[in-house]
C-alpha cells in the first residue's frame, strides 16, 4: 500500500510542479483530507463496496466544488474509481511531505504531555526556526512520561526542555558530585 501511495503522491507532485500550483494543492489536499477524517460514518462511507463510485463521486463533487482546484477534484475521482480513496489519508501526508521538502520546510514533532493549541504550536516552530535557522513544521504529540514542558525533533536535533530531562541531568549530576 505504502509503494502505491507513493506513486500517487509524487505523481501529483510532479502535476503540482508543472501547473506551478504546489502550495494551492498542498493547502487544498490538506482540507480534503481533515474534512474525511473527521466523521467516521464519511470514512465508512467512502470505504464501503456497496456505494457506487458514482454516488461518492457527486458526494465529494458536491462538498468541493467550489473550494477545490479541477485538476484535484479529478484526481480524487480517479482514487474513487480505482479503490484507493481508503488510501488518501497517506497519500495526502505523502504529498504534504513532497510539497514541504520542495519548499525547504524541515518537518518535525513537538511532544508535550497535553495537546498545544494551533496557536502554540506556531510560537514553538517560529522559535525553533530561528534556532536552527530553516523553515519547521511541527506535528503535536502527546507523550506522558514528560511530567511538564516540551521536546522537539527536528530530524537529528533534539530540543528538550521537559522536566523529565531536567531531573535526569539533576539525577546525574548528584550521582557524578557523590563519587
Amino acid at each position: 500500500m505504502e509503494k502505491v501511495a507513493n506513486r500517487y503522491a509524487e505523481a501529483l507532485f510532479e502535476f503540482a510542479c508543472e501547473e506551478n500550483k504546489v502550495n494551492d494543492w498542498q493547502n487544498q489536499m490538506g482540507l480534503i483530507k481533515q474534512a474525511l477524517a473527521q466523521d467516521e460514518k464519511t470514512q465508512m462511507f467512502f470505504a464501503s463496496k456497496r456505494v457506487s463510485s458514482e454516488d461518492k463521486k457527486a458526494l465529494l463533487d458536491q462538498a468541493f466544488k467550489s473550494s477545490i482546484d479541477t485538476y484535484i477534484m479529478n484526481f480524487i475521482f480517479l482514487l474513487v474509481d480505482k479503490s484507493r480513496i481508503s488510501q488518501f489519508d497517506l497519500i495526502a501526508r505523502k504529498f504534504h511531505r513532497l510539497c514541504n521538502s520542495y519548499k525547504g520546510i524541515k518537518e518535525g514533532f513537538v511532544y508535550s504531555i497535553r495537546e498545544l493549541s494551533d496557536e502554540e504550536i506556531k510560537q514553538i516552530e517560529t522559535s525553533v526556526s530561528k534556532k536552527l535557522d530553516t523553515n519547521v513544521e511541527l506535528t503535536n504529540r502527546i507523550s506522558k512520561d514528560l511530567i511538564s514542558g516540551i521536546r522537539v525533533v527536528v530530524e537529528d536535533v533534539v530540543i528538550d526542555g521537559s522536566m523529565k530531562y531536567k531531573l535526569d541531568n539533576l539525577r546525574s549530576e548528584l550521582l557524578k558530585g557523590s563519587r
